[in-house]
């Protein structure tokens, strides 16, 4: 996703029997693990690389692999070849299985650095090994000056390489403990590593002071014109020009990288993993402790991958939800109700988890609904004009709560779940069971006048909102229907073209004249002059439950689902199909499902922040954070081509198949390195297939048979409700002809048959017409 980081916060707040300070923000983020369960050779990884054809590589002490999100392609070192002597031959894997360096050149040539073999590079789909330092030496650190020229770094010294000549030049043969390698923007070439910080000057390692008590350097990168140091002790901020060192406040760092935003991540060899929050400090992560994270690397769609040393590779995707745990019992309850306080707050309500009072000041307190031990359900809350809470619970209750002090209004036992809404002219509406009721309140607080609405009898609400034509929409299992008054003046049902009649939510967009319906299963509904567009998943959609909708101000839907979150960032735009953007727990919200079903479940506060409850707690996101929304673009990849079963040589994007060909099968993928388990295919063989062919998450496709002549086959790939890769990956496949069956062939070979034909029927007819000879 293309998003920021900033300002979106994780929140913690403990609810307790009195007030309590509200939790430090902290960031929760999405991690993910790869292990030999996914296809990786080994647990512990040592280097990380995107290239720029968007695959990961991942080098281990088992292997090389090559990883577009969901599957790895495994390279392996040939058991038989030594290292030591020329390869003239392209080899199936590097030199060795034990993998310590990843770096692209310019040439899109991948350099390999392994740990017993030397040196090998991977190019146009092989691999070629070189014989350097007797192909036994241990490659720590590979890098490239404007030059082309690739600087090495072994256990047995420091040299330059010319990548077309492969002629190696030794700068320092001496030194044989170094382990990191950088090159700053003035062109200058640092190493690193159990003797210290040097430079090259005029082609000799020139050793530079350590800050007193600093013995060995662990992590040496560039931070702008200055140098990252991480020492046995300490992480520093070096600056060469004035030769200063400036501490960070780290302690004994081991590896770092620096994210999207610019900040540093750096993990310590005490198991901790932190990340530069901005001001200056350090924020802990505790998700990631104790991973034994040792080499770090980012991809171009804002993850950060973290190499451990024995439990895989970890993908750490942006925070972008901040949750309020709704514990009691240690127990985080389900959130159901949020609305404003009037105040700049929010009252929060919970299933059996009580009632809260987050205030202005960041305080969150209890407060009581009927008993004093705070564990009333509560699923619905609305405030009335003089700032008083109004609370319907799970058990049919319905509570007045005025200067802290609670008072039971309304009971309606056996009916169920109270919903309550409070409409403009100041009175309540109530829902309990399949009733809606009128209710009037008098000066003293208490029931004066009560009437059910009978053109609502036998439904079920989950939403009031006022209607722009005037009424209200009234939003429950018979869809959505409009009354003025008592008086049912507009329905939307799947008789009208409603997608299912489980309604959950409404938005009326009111500029447009476009009202939004979300359903429950059945997706979501767009009603304008009169006609519905349907949107599920088949069609763009991200989620086919909507249980609400958010508008953000900027003219994007915020929908609330099963799935999690969907972002609608181009609604208007929205024709047969929808453009989507999901979030779910890999995005911070865990869990990711919203509890939906209840009248005030979802909230936009006076600040634009959007709240969802949650079926444990609850969710906040400020979409003023977020200028882009986006979904990321894919582009599909043709990888493999088998005729009966045997890969095929592709030319370029071209392949010549041998006459009678059989069975066709072409395997593809795309790059998603964020949502792989969410990308999408669809492909076309033109002058074969009718249109674009949907083959949904299947990456391969079979043609028993291919028409004669030359085609073109093109596929493409989406993240679920996201676009179409603008360009497709083309295959031209030529399947010649046999001369002899050719058009031209078969139309000489038919004129021949017809002049024998015709010339034996001469012959036959000419030996008729002769006289019988007389006989003797």
């Amino acid at each position: 996703m293309r998003l920021t980081w900033s300002a979106l916060f994780l929140l913690v707040l403990w609810g307790s029997a009195s007030a309590s300070p509200g939790g430090q923000p902290r960031y929760r983020v999405g991690v993910h693990a790869f292990t030999g369960d996914d296809g990786l050779p080994q647990g512990g990884v040592n280097a990380v690389l995107q290239t720029r054809d968007g695959y990961l590589w991942i080098g281990t002490f088992g292997g090389l692999a090559r990883f577009d999100g969901l599957a790895s392609s495994i390279f392996r070192a040939e058991p038989s070849l030594d290292a030591s002597g020329p390869q003239r031959e392209p080899q199936a894997g590097p030199a060795s299985d034990r993998i310590l360096a990843l770096h692209e050149d310019e040439r899109q040539q991948l350099w390999i650095g392994t740990q017993d073999a030397g040196l090998s590079v991977y190019r146009q789909g092989a691999f070629h090994h070189l014989p350097l330092c007797g192909g036994t030496c241990q490659v720590n650190a590979i890098a490239q000056t404007p030059d082309r020229t690739l600087w090495i770094l072994s256990n047995v010294g420091l040299f330059t390489l010319d990548p077309v000549r492969r002629q190696p030049t030794w700068i320092d043969s001496q030194r044989t403990g170094h382990t990191q390698l950088v090159r700053d923007r003035q062109g200058h070439i640092y190493v690193s590593g159990g003797e210290g910080l040097f430079v090259v000057d005029d082609g000799r390692l020139r050793r530079l002071p350590l800050p007193a008590g600093d013995g060995w350097v662990q992590v040496l990168k560039t931070s702008g014109d200055d140098l990252l140091v991480g020492t046995n002790r300490a992480l520093y901020r070096y600056r060469p020009g004035q030769g200063q060192w400036q501490p960070l406040g780290v302690a004994s760092p081991t590896a770092a990288i620096k994210d999207a935003d610019e900040r540093w991540w750096v993990a310590t060899a005490s198991g901790r993993m932190l990340r530069e929050d901005g001001g200056g400090g350090w924020q802990d992560i505790p998700e990631l402790f104790g991973m034994g994270v040792i080499s770090l690397a980012r991809d171009d769609e804002g993850n950060v991958w973290l190499g451990s040393g024995s439990k895989g590779l970890l993908r750490v995707r942006k925070p972008v939800f901040g949750e309020i745990p709704a514990f009691h019992g240690g127990v985080n309850m389900a959130g159901r109700a949020i609305v404003a306080d009037g105040q700049g707050g929010l009252w929060l309500g919970s299933a059996c988890g009580g009632l809260r009072h987050w205030r202005q000041d960041g305080r969150m307190l209890r407060q009581p609904v009927l008993r004093a031990a705070g564990d009333e359900c509560v699923t619905s809350l609305a405030l009335d004009g003089d700032g008083a809470l109004w609370a319907g619970t799970a058990e049919g209750l319905l509570v007045r709560i005025a200067d802290g002090r609670p008072k039971l209004v309304g009971n309606w036992p056996g009916g169920g779940a109270v919903n309550v809404w409070r409409r403009s002219e100041g009175r309540l509406l109530v829902s309990s069971g399949r009733s809606v009721l009128a209710v009037e309140i008098d000066g003293e607080q208490r029931i004066s006048e009560q009437h059910r609405i009978e053109a609502l009898r036998d439904m079920s609400i989950n939403a009031i909102v006022p209607a722009a034509s005037g009424g209200d929409w009234f939003v429950g299992d018979r869809g959505v229907w409009r009354l003025l008054g008592d008086r049912v003046v507009e329905r939307w049902t799947p008789r009208e073209g409603l997608s299912s009649r489980f309604a959950r939510a409404v938005y009326e967009d009111r500029a447009t004249a476009t009202l939004w319906v979300g359903t429950y299963g059945g997706g979501l509904n767009r009603i304008r002059n009169g006609q519905v567009q349907r949107y599920d998943s088949r069609n763009g959609l991200f989620d086919d439950t909507v249980s609400c909708i958010l508008p953000d101000g900027q003219g994007r839907l915020w929908l609330g689902g099963n799935r999690g979150i969907t972002v609608l960032p181009t609604p208007g735009e929205a024709g047969a199909k929808i453009e989507s953007v999901g979030y779910a727990a890999g995005d911070g919200l865990v869990p990711a499902e919203i509890n939906g079903g209840y009248s005030t479940a979802c909230h936009r506060d006076t600040r634009g922040r959007l709240w969802f409850s949650l079926v444990e707690g609850f969710a906040v996101v400020d979409p003023n954070d977020f200028p882009v929304v986006a979904s990321v673009p894919l582009r599909a990849r043709i990888e493999q081509v088998a005729v009966t079963g045997r890969t095929q040589q592709i030319a370029g994007s071209s392949l010549a198949l041998e006459p009678f060909a059989r069975s066709l099968e072409i395997h593809y993928t795309a790059i998603n390195l964020s949502r792989p388990r969410e990308t999408y295919f669809r492909f076309r063989l033109l002058g074969f297939d009718h249109g674009w062919v949907d083959a949904g998450q299947n990456r391969s496709i079979l043609y028993p048979l291919i028409p004669w002549g030359e085609h073109l086959f093109e596929v493409q790939a989406r993240t679920l409700g996201g676009r179409w890769s603008p360009v497709s990956a083309r295959l031209s496949i030529l399947n010649p002809q046999p001369w002899y069956l050719r058009p031209w062939a078969l139309i000489l070979a038919t004129a021949l048959g017809l002049l024998v034909l015709v010339a034996a029927t001469h012959i036959g007819t000419s030996q008729d017409r002769m006289p019988a000879k007389p006989p003797d």
